[in-house]
């Protein structure tokens, strides 16, 4: 993703990136879709929606580094937060406030449309949640992929980021997908639960210190 936000710009960038990540949802939700929460996926949506409209509509105004400094520091406490529960062995429970699950979703949908951020915050409310990986995978698949197809008609429509052009850069990339999910599928049999958690857990945080750049 990186290097295609160089070559073209972030919003372009995101067009380009678009199908692609459809595409790997679908191989995941093909392999683990059956063992996902999708009742969680449909607590989320609503507010995702929301948040991908409100995106949309202010992508063009808003100081993109700024906001993503902000999710950062908030996935980087919140991710602090899941460390010493796993350190002192404390029980954290996640909140069972209606609220709090629109928040997730709200700012996963705003943060997936203008930057491509939603999976640090996702990642987060996931391993809080002590999924098996292959719950954590079918999950995660579910949600990206109903977040994508709602962000679709925005980038044709209204940002214009997705077009013609932008869908031969997918089909120059299939086979490097399939290589891709193939790897991981293979990666993720082999890899206990405990080493999976911290493995998404230093990920997250990479990924969480990457918004600040």
């Amino acid at each position: 993703m990186a290097l295609v936000a160089i070559l073209f710009g972030g919003k372009a960038s995101a067009g380009i990136m678009l199908p692609m990540l459809m595409l790997g949802d679908l191989i995941a939700i093909f392999q683990y879709g059956k063992q996902g929460k999708f009742r969680d996926v449909l607590k989320l949506l609503p507010a995702a929606v929301m948040g991908i409209a409100i995106g949309a509509i202010t992508g063009n105004y808003l100081d993109d580094k700024q906001f993503k400094a902000l999710l950062g520091i908030v996935v980087l406490i919140c991710l602090g937060l899941l460390i010493y529960r796993e350190i002192a062995k404390r029980v954290l429970p996640l909140p069972k406030n209606p609220i709090f699950h629109w928040m997730v979703g709200a700012v996963s949908g705003f943060s997936s449309m203008v930057g491509n951020a939603a999976g640090p915050i996702f990642n987060v409310y996931l391993l809080s949640q002590d999924l098996t990986k292959n719950k954590m995978i079918g999950t995660t698949a579910w949600f990206f992929l109903l977040m994508n197809i709602v962000k679709l008609p925005f980038h044709i429509f209204m940002w214009r980021t997705v077009t013609w052009g932008t869908l031969r850069y997918m089909l120059l990339m299939i086979p490097f997908i399939a290589l891709g999910s193939w790897m991981g599928i293979r990666f993720v049999r082999k890899i206990n639960e405990v080493w999976y958690k911290r493995i998404i857990m230093i990920m997250t945080a990479i990924a969480a210190m990457r918004l600040f750049i």
